[in-house]
């Protein structure tokens, strides 16, 4: 679920950085673009991805489908954002198939690592890798897994801040990252009030992921779909 602490911090840091200034009318529409662009392919390739997970594991559908049944036929956001497994169902998905492989930032001036007694330079190039993060068993334990469970209000405060960048993380996390999400669970929510997900015979059993410049890639993903009565 969305922390009010921390977006009211990311705004106040907003803020500070832009002060009192308007957008023009050429601003509006790129940072509109940006919003299209970045909630278009992320929200994807997430419901693409989380349809194979939730056909491999039909015990987190059937759960998934009886939250959303709660609610009604009332399939509108503010009912949407309610749900907390859907909204686990989604994160995990995230984790394990995040959307971006890798971030690039760039460092602002030079920073001291003492741990490592390694120091960043200014202007250094630094690139985060969101992939192996997601995976690293010390911070998701079975990280091939998928288990939504992680994810529920019960058990958020397990994750460790920054291990979990779908969408980056701070002030310079993706712009459309609610957009997308908001998309996301309209989506699947949709699809799962009329339809049930399931393995056909090409759905593999493991998905391995292609070389890709930036947003993940996996073989390719078949699954079947039949008409709820």
């Amino acid at each position: 679920m969305i922390d009010e602490e921390e977006i009211q911090q990311e705004k106040k840091i907003f803020q500070e950085i832009i002060g009192s200034k308007f957008l023009n009318e050429e601003e509006i529409i790129a940072q509109s673009m940006i919003f299209l662009l970045a909630g278009y392919e992320t929200t994807a390739s997430t419901l693409t991805f989380c349809i194979y997970e939730l056909a491999k594991h039909p015990e987190v559908q059937n759960k998934l489908y009886d939250e959303i049944k709660t609610i009604g036929d009332s399939l509108d956001l503010n009912n949407l954002m309610k749900l907390p497994y859907l909204d686990a169902v989604i994160s995990e998905t995230l984790r394990k198939h995040p959307p971006a492989l890798a971030l690039g930032r760039e460092a602002m001036e030079e920073y001291h690592i003492p741990e490592y007694n390694f120091t960043i330079e200014k202007n250094q190039a630094l690139i985060i890798p969101v992939y192996a993060i997601h995976h690293d068993p010390q911070y998701y334990p079975d990280p091939e897994t998928f288990n939504p469970d992680r994810f529920l209000p019960e058990n958020r405060h397990n994750i460790i801040p920054y291990t979990y960048l779908p969408f980056g993380g701070g002030p310079r996390n993706c712009i459309g990252m609610r957009f997308a999400l908001s998309e996301a669970k309209l989506g699947l929510a949709n699809i799962l009030k009329n339809f049930i997900i399931v393995s056909t015979d090409k759905t593999c059993d493991k998905l391995n992921v292609e070389k890709s410049f930036f947003l993940m890639k996996t073989t390719p993903i078949y699954v079947g779909v039949k008409k709820r009565t």
